[in-house]
């Protein structure tokens, strides 16, 4: 018996699911008859079950996640073919335009190096300001 309901509550409870035997039905009915706070209760879980079996089915019919994700892998697939046909339609165009910054880099670097071609100069010295950040801990 759970620790929360009486045992003619749960009698109470029982006689709603299942049908009883004949020797707790008679119990139950002379229950009924004498206790005003278990009829009280016996109404409100009728109310309560009476509310539960109106409520309407899901509206959105059988297999309705399957459908959902069925609908999210196709839309996955169009994404992946649009991108691959994206890159694959302006592959030869981006190539171009990355050879074009290269050279521009190139033309205008002031030295032939590696870092100098690919944009990683080394910032001059006035264009570098030092933070001590040990010097504001306390000591």
């Amino acid at each position: 018996m759970s620790e929360s309901l009486s045992e003619h509550e749960e009698l109470l409870l029982q006689s709603l699911d299942a049908p009883v035997s004949a020797r707790d039905r008679e119990t139950l009915s002379t229950l009924m008859q004498s206790d005003f706070a278990l009829r009280r209760k016996s109404e409100h879980y009728t109310t309560i079950r009476e509310m539960l079996l109106r409520a309407e089915p899901d509206s959105f019919g059988p297999f309705f996640a399957e459908r959902i994700m069925n609908q999210l892998k196709k839309r996955v697939n169009e994404i992946d073919y649009l991108i691959f046909f994206f890159f694959k339609k302006y592959q030869v165009l981006m190539v171009g335009v990355l050879v074009a910054l290269l050279i521009t880099n190139l033309l205008l670097s002031e030295q032939l190096t590696l870092q100098a071609v690919f944009g990683f100069d080394t910032p001059s010295a006035e264009n570098v300001y030092a933070i001590d950040a040990y010097k504001s801990l306390p000591k």
